[in-house]
């Protein structure tokens, strides 16, 4: 790349009497060094590509996309033109060169970098005789300039901010009346926007890194050709130990091989649905269709895993240690795994190098939360954004998305299907019981069934018959624990192993109460558990002894147990099937079955959630979860959704046309609010305590 693309800081008069951090540092020399550092990443993950294509997409005459090119680039180069600001100087970094200037108000400068960019760029634009594309331009310079505005902050409201501007510096627009006639403002220029804050405030980092703790980032955890080769000959490796196909495992071969032709044939489309039973193996599918794609483009240097909990973090991790050895380059990045310890030796670079790896991904594998990449899609803080460019040319698997927010669905997938056409990425979506998304948008092109042949696998005995489903508990009515206690009396004498659920963590609490004195072999099980005493109880049911666990919802997706029985208060039709899956597994018992039972009530626990209606007590729901045919379960639950997504009755802000409107007006913070899956109020408490982990001892690995 030429470097005629930047501006000359000799034309803003930044010289070396001005400072940047310390006395020993020059603003040129930062300057300078955030210019390589944003450099050295658009190479490192291809970015230069994504950005002149998405640039193409807002510039409507195509004439002006090398302009709005540099303005992207040196909002980069010049976010701390600010800092020339005499006051600055003076109060902020104490240099005596401007001593006459310590009494002035004024000592900000991000403020003063984005008016110097404007009034730089609004010179370049005053020789634009078409009123259309300057006022175009000047909304996609202010947009990027917003970004050096709050290049210390956090994103907040465009419009309010160009209302202000526009009072002081230029005669703009009317913002409110006039935005749409000028520019189309859509996903496209919102993503673009994202990048340009995210490759921004991350390259003055590593800037500032580099010369405040005299620590250089050389590598951002990214795969190049020879690694993805040396990670392919690993996997095959493992596959080559597949147990013998037959039986239960000659179906999952089958659809192992299913969805890998047709991803092959499709590697021009950017989402691809992978709907398998549960049991059939779908996290290693899914790290051989990542494989896969990383292996036909170039551009693709990282693989994203996420989960809608943390068990299942912890359980892949597993998986990939177990695939890959000691290749692998994973990292954890949830609320509940630490940083990794330092050695005594050279211990505070340590911690730097791992404080960074984690702040901006620095892996070529991450297994995360969905809270955490809704956080980087959509959040505002620069601590979500951080790592938003390491999201452009990577693979994103996303597993049990049905457990994600349904009232956000339409606004999810249609972000999902832009930002993988701007960034490049490739999206796996995978659940037993999978929502087509795609129903909420036009055009639905991009989207890829991974399983053509659905009912064949999922009608198989293996999967369809695996469990039988018992309603008979269900057709008395409401239950108490008496009426359970008799009933699970009654099976244990046949099944040593049984699971009961419940979804309100109080009756959990109580039942195993109530039960922990006449059996010595009970245990209970709730997301308030911690990792060690969770792995211990999912070893325990692994053991050839009775037992009895009681459990919330956290046993549903994807827990590795599998026991011989289960009994469960109904919620969700694609809940029941998950609980489903946690019996009889290995398909080695004949009889294996799950009681359903109604004790607490969905509607108040399930608040908001569009399935809840649509539950085992309707014969029609039975007759879905028996024939394994979801897609009749999500018909009503989508065009509910729907529903109410188009209309106002149901609430402003939950509202499409509301949401499109935020976007419109580039309000980062409102979508932010909209876009958050879990609306939590509470706050944290942290009290420490110590854990005898003595029993866990050889039977837990500890990190």
């Amino acid at each position: 790349m030429s470097d005629d693309i930047f501006v000359s800081l000799d034309h803003f008069g930044v010289d070396e009497r001005y400072l940047a951090h310390t006395p020993d540092e020059m603003l040129s020399d930062h300057l300078e060094e955030t210019k390589a550092y944003f450099l050295k990443i658009l190479e490192a993950k291809n970015l230069e590509v994504i950005i002149e294509s998405s640039i193409e997409n807002i510039d409507i005459d195509n004439v002006h996309a090398p302009l709005i090119k540099e303005m992207f680039y040196n909002a980069v180069y010049l976010h701390d033109l600010g800092k020339t600001n005499p006051c600055f100087q003076a109060r902020k970094m104490q240099n005596i060169l401007f001593e006459s200037f310590k009494k002035c108000d004024d000592s900000f400068h991000s403020h003063r970098g984005a008016l110097a960019y404007i009034s730089y760029y609004l010179e370049k634009l005053d020789v634009i005789v078409d009123d259309d594309a300057y006022y175009r331009l000047v909304y996609i310079l202010y947009g990027f300039a917003y970004q050096i505005e709050k290049h210390h902050g956090r994103l907040g409201k465009l419009e309010e901010y160009l209302e202000k501007e526009k009072k002081k510096h230029i005669a703009f627009f009317n913002v409110k009346e006039d935005l749409e006639k000028y520019f189309k403002v859509d996903f496209s220029f919102y993503i673009l926007n994202k990048l340009l804050f995210s490759l921004l405030i991350s390259s003055d980092y590593y800037a500032t890194i580099a010369y405040m703790a005299n620590f250089r980032v050389k590598s951002f955890g990214l795969m190049d050709s020879r690694r993805k080769k040396e990670l392919q000959e690993k996997f095959q490796v493992f596959v080559s130990c597949f147990p013998k196909p037959e039986g239960i495992n000659e179906l999952r071969n089958e659809m192992f091989c299913e969805a890998e032709k047709n991803l092959l044939v499709n590697l021009n489309q950017n989402i691809f649905y992978l709907e398998a039973p549960t049991g059939s193996g779908k996290t290693t599918t899914s790290i051989n269709l990542a494989l896969k794609l990383l292996e036909n483009d170039a551009a693709l240097n990282k693989v994203f895993y996420i989960f809608p909990f943390n068990t299942l973090v912890e359980q892949t991790k597993n998986v990939f240690k177990e695939i890959f050895e000691d290749v692998i380059d994973m990292q954890v990045i949830n609320s509940v795994t630490p940083l990794p310890e330092a050695d005594q030796e050279e211990e505070e670079s340590r911690y730097e190098k791992s404080y960074m790896s984690r702040l901006f991904y620095h892996s070529e594998f991450i297994l995360t939360t969905h809270v955490r990449l809704f956080d980087i899609l959509f959040g505002t803080t620069k601590e979500d954004n951080f790592p938003l460019w390491q999201l452009a040319n990577s693979v994103v698997i996303i597993d049990e998305i049905q457990s994600y927010n349904n009232t956000l669905w339409w606004y999810m997938i249609a972000f999902f299907e832009k930002y993988a056409k701007t960034l490049n990425i490739k999206f796996i979506i995978m659940s037993a019981t999978l929502p087509k998304l795609d129903y909420f948008l036009n055009d639905t092109k991009g989207f890829v069934e991974l399983i053509q042949r659905r009912d064949y696998f999922f009608k198989s005995p293996y999967f369809k018959d695996r469990v039988k489903a018992d309603f008979s508990l269900l057709d008395e009515g409401k239950v108490d624990f008496e009426r359970l206690k008799a009933v699970l009396e009654k099976i244990h004498r046949k099944y040593p192993k049984i699971l009961i659920e419940f979804i309100k963590k109080q009756s959990a609490r109580e039942f195993y109460e109530s039960m922990s004195g006449l059996y010595d072999y009970v245990y209970e099980l709730s997301g308030d558990d911690n990792k060690a005493y969770r792995q211990f109880v999912i070893n325990k049911t692994k053991e050839n002894k009775p037992m009895i666990l009681i459990a919330t919802q956290v046993i549903e997706a994807g827990v590795d147990i599998d026991m011989d029985c289960g009994l469960k208060d109904i919620s969700t039709l694609d809940g029941e099937e998950q609980f489903m899956g946690r019996i009889n597994r290995s398909c080695k018992k004949e009889d294996a079955m799950v009681l359903f039972f109604d004790m607490d009530d969905a509607v108040k626990i399930y608040k908001g959630d569009h399935r809840v209606a649509f539950n085992l007590k309707q014969q029609k729901y039975r007759d879905i979860l028996l024939t394994k045919e979801y897609r009749k379960f999500y018909e009503p639950v989508l065009k509910e959704i729907e529903k109410a997504v188009l209309n106002y009755d149901h609430g402003l802000e939950n509202n499409i046309e509301h949401f499109q409107e935020y976007i419109r007006r580039m309000n980062y913070q409102e979508i932010a609010k909209t876009m958050t899956l879990i609306d939590s109020q509470s706050f944290t408490l942290y009290f420490p305590f110590q854990i005898d982990i003595s029993k866990y001892e050889g039977v837990v690995e500890f990190d």
